[in-house]
């Protein structure tokens, strides 16, 4: 999804695992002063509610500089303490306004949200706890079930900013993780981690934990500073073998990864969006890529990508290709998505051209990077057929600090294709688990390299 006039576009949040599936807009600043009753149901004009008549301010600023699988819901801490009434039900007016005037789908998908509004009014009035309060707006807002739009309280909110950072200092192992039917699938290890310097590298599978199989619940495998986990570790090609780690603190840096094929092949694997900085680093890697002599041609990894924000995306299709290659449309505006020359090296008019990786959880942003260079820079997309689900969010910062990410923009491709429900269809369909392969045996990338003509590794 994507962030709209509000703020941002993502595309999967706690890690990069977790973040949700969704393109994020473009930063913005919208303030609005309506009163607390406007826009709600008619039939609550006769309802006493405490401090009805005080202006209800909804405020949307942009997030300090520095996201499918279904979006998960986010943790609460818990607190005994529960807002005042008159807090509870403000935060509650707002993000129920918000939703009836922006929400992208004017029939919010066949959901009677009006008719949601006096249930979900009394339980925020029996509310007992702030935990309580909070769970009540999540499920609100889930119930709009597009696998972008949620509500995040507070502690919540602090966890997406530190990740989008791309710096998040977490205790732990230091490792992102996918959680797979068996194990769980090393997307990225961080350098100078505990998870490091047992030579734990990406694409390994943790299938143990202390003795029992890993779970969902396991995560990242965070926890207290100095405590120990043994670690049963499978990795393609290779016997199991067990790896006893301390937990310390770790800089989460999330970054591309890439190298050099034979044959002049350069290789990109661009693990998020979600990162602020991700298009710079992707610059980056271009150029060290160049620096050792001209490429014929290049793989693009966007698999298991569950999108981020705008800026990334124009800055990472801004190699590649120029102007107008699409819109972005709201209920009643459209907006096009230009592209401009790149501050890094211009890659269009590789020899050998551009290829395109992506799978069923590519997603959001990633999806729209995909599907554009498919129609417009001739890229060959290569692997599963993506996500679908490329709506952009928008996010509303609310006055006790918690936030809501709505669904307010689609896309579409200069030749009118919508890929919300869709996704993006690869040229060659190569559907396996890629995941399950070294990098030397990846079907999909062996494939990318034959297209190129940089035949085996």
């Amino acid at each position: 999804m994507v962030l709209g006039n509000v703020l941002l576009r993502l595309g999967a949040v706690v890690s990069i695992v977790t973040l949700t599936g969704c393109g994020l807009a473009p930063v913005s600043t919208v303030r609005s002063t309506t009163a607390a009753t406007d826009a709600l149901p008619a039939w609550t004009a006769g309802i006493a509610t405490s401090g009805a008549s005080t202006p209800a301010t909804v405020t949307v600023t942009p997030l300090p500089s520095p996201t499918l699988v279904p979006t998960p819901l986010p943790t609460l801490t818990p607190t005994p303490d529960v807002p005042a009434l008159d807090e509870r039900l403000q935060i509650f007016d707002e993000v129920w306004r918000i939703v009836n005037e922006k929400y992208l789908y004017d029939d919010f998908g066949g959901i009677d949200w009006e008719g949601l509004y006096p249930d979900y009014r009394a339980r925020i009035m029996r509310a007992q706890s702030r935990d309580e309060f909070y769970a009540a707006m999540i499920d609100m807002v889930a119930q709009l079930n597009d696998n972008h739009s949620r509500f995040v309280p507070p502690a919540s909110v602090e966890a997406e900013d530190a990740t989008a950072s791309g710096q998040e200092i977490r205790v732990g192992i230091g490792v992102s993780v996918q959680p797979k039917p068996d194990g769980g699938f090393i997307q990225q290890v961080f350098p100078e981690s505990p998870a490091a310097r047992a030579g734990i590298r990406p694409r390994d599978r943790i299938v143990a934990v202390d003795g029992r199989p890993y779970v969902v619940s396991d995560g990242d495998l965070q926890g207290d500073i100095g405590t120990s986990v043994r670690l049963t570790i499978a990795r393609p090609g290779a016997k199991l073998r067990d790896v006893l780690l301390t937990r310390q603190e770790v800089r989460a840096s999330i970054l591309p990864y890439y190298r050099r094929f034979p044959g002049d092949i350069g290789y990109v694997a661009v693990p998020t969006l979600w990162v602020h900085d991700m298009g710079e680093q992707v610059s980056g890697a271009l150029t060290d890529l160049v620096a050792g002599g001209s490429l014929r041609g290049l793989i693009l990894d966007l698999r298991s990508n569950r999108g981020g924000w705008g800026e990334v995306l124009s800055g990472v299709l801004s190699h590649f290709v120029r102007g107008q290659v699409g819109v972005f449309f709201g209920r009643d505006y459209v907006r096009p998505l230009v592209v401009n020359p790149p501050a890094g090296p211009d890659m269009r008019n590789l020899s050998a051209g551009l290829v395109v990786l992506i799978d069923e959880e590519t997603a959001s942003y990633a999806e729209v990077l995909a599907a554009v260079l498919q129609a417009e820079a001739g890229a060959i997309v290569v692997g599963a057929r993506s996500a679908g689900n490329t709506e952009t969010i928008y996010a509303h910062a609310l006055r006790d600090g918690s936030r809501l990410w709505l669904a307010q923009e689609g896309f579409r491709l200069r030749n009118g294709t919508d890929l919300e429900g869709r996704g993006v269809l690869p040229d060659v369909l190569l559907e396996v688990d890629w995941t399950r392969y070294s990098e030397d045996d990846d079907p999909q990338l062996l494939e990318a390299l034959r297209l190129l003509g940089g035949g085996p590794k």
